[in-house]
């Protein structure tokens, strides 16, 4: 095993260790000594790859966003032969899983929110090349129904970052209102927001006044 391999499988240790400690006590509640102990690794060897426990927390929120994001995808590509409405239900499924992943990692919401905008304002330079991909693809079929590059970029934000945010709040404070009840509203709002942008690049505005 070569040196390098045994550094990422290192750093992986400890993010995943780290992630396991924060789901179960909570981000506040771990220390940098509760990570290091339960890894079996001396406090030093911790700076060796992060800064801080900040630090720490922001690269696991890309990995495991990122891999995360790759389940989700696996079915979600996109292809000239699907319609305008395979489309739109294929971004209501993956808005679904991510405010699913949300859910399921509620304790690291406070960090992600706040990371989620810088995260789509770099895509795909963002992710890896499997995800980037895929986004390509995503923004590349959004200019079949009229979108310009600028705009299918600045949408796919938007819906996200929206998503995101008002998911976030609803999850972590059940106000203004519980997830259970704004979740499909900010789903179809999402959609709606696509189906716009697209009929606005396309100069039909009757469409989004019907």
């Amino acid at each position: 095993m070569s040196s390098v391999t045994k550094k990422i499988e290192k750093k992986m240790k400890i993010i995943d260790t780290a992630f396991s400690l924060f789901r179960e006590h909570s981000v506040s509640a771990t220390a940098i000594d509760d990570i290091v102990k339960a890894a079996g690794i001396a406090r030093g060897t911790f700076y060796l790859y992060f800064k801080d426990k900040s630090d720490l927390l922001e690269q696991i929120i890309l990995y495991k966003s990122t891999e995360y994001m790759k389940e989700i995808l696996k079915d979600f590509t996109y292809s000239p032969i699907y319609t305008e409405a395979d489309f739109y239900e294929r971004v209501r499924v993956f808005l679904n899983c991510f405010i699913d992943f949300m859910i399921n990692n509620k304790e690291i919401l406070p960090v992600m929110t706040k990371n989620i905008s810088s995260c789509i304002k770099n895509l795909p330079e963002f992710f890896d090349s499997e995800i980037g991909a895929t986004y390509t693809s995503l923004t590349t079929f959004m200019q079949t129904l009229g979108y310009t590059p600028e705009n299918a970029h600045m949408t796919a934000f938007i819906v996200i970052d929206m998503t995101g945010s008002v998911c976030a709040d609803a999850i972590m404070q059940n106000k203004p209102f519980p997830i259970e009840k704004i979740r499909n509203i900010v789903v179809e709002s999402a959609i709606s927001i696509m189906k716009n942008n697209a009929a606005l690049s396309r100069g039909d505005t009757s469409e989004t006044h019907g």
